[in-house]
């Protein structure tokens, strides 16, 4: 009998290991459960800021100019209705605009109010300018033309240059000298002193004009 207790009791112990194992499975799949939770969460990651163009290139090229004027609606609308450009924006300030941008193709123009106190002067206040803008167009007629009659006084009316450009010059209602030009021909230097030649011997006043304007361009 004593041996068949002992037999027994060998047998309880056996199945008490062999019924622990379980357990400690269990607590082994407790940690790779919260693991397993822990890797579902989405990841959160911070958004790099956008990087700045330090030079700006969508909105302005390498030079843009900026005028002065007495009157800068008054000038917004003759640029945009003589000339073509769009207006990019309109600044407004407590006694009126304080800065406008227009675009045309590649280049934007800036506008700022004219102030005696910050020495900023318009062309037309100072009575001229040493500065001309040379806007190549498709039709330099046509846009000459419509510019006039907005309001622009002609300094030289459009005519073949020696240097290949039909163009004309004038000063816009704001005193800025405009030369407008259609590109026509390209022709060699020794055509280009050939056909100036000429014109001085034909029109001396427009050569002289036009020698002006082509040392500017």
């Amino acid at each position: 009998m004593a041996k068949a207790t002992k037999k027994k009791a060998k047998v309880t112990k056996k199945s008490a290991r062999v019924s622990s194992k379980p357990k400690a499975s269990a607590r082994s799949a407790k940690p790779a459960k919260k693991k397993a939770a822990k890797s579902s969460r989405p990841s959160v990651r911070k958004s790099a800021a956008p990087k700045i163009d330090p030079l700006n290139r969508k909105n302005y090229g390498a030079v843009t100019p900026m005028l002065a004027v007495r009157d800068i609606r008054g000038a917004v609308e003759f640029y945009k209705n003589a000339l073509g450009f769009t207006v990019r924006s309109v600044m407004d300030g407590p006694e009126g605009p304080l800065h406008a941008e227009l675009r045309l193709r590649e280049t934007t123009l800036m506008l700022s109010p004219e102030s005696r106190q910050q020495h900023n002067l318009s062309a037309g206040t100072i009575g001229n300018t040493p500065a001309t803008l040379y806007l190549l167009v498709d039709d330099v007629d046509s846009v000459f033309n419509r510019a006039v009659a907005a309001g622009a006084k002609v300094t030289m009316p459009v005519a073949d240059m020696f240097w290949g450009d039909r163009c004309g010059q004038f000063s816009d209602p704001e005193g800025n000298k405009w030369m407008i030009a259609t590109h026509k021909a390209e022709p060699t230097p020794a055509q280009m002193a050939e056909a100036m030649r000429r014109m001085m011997q034909q029109q001396p006043l427009q050569a002289a004009s036009a020698m002006a304007a082509e040392s500017e361009y």
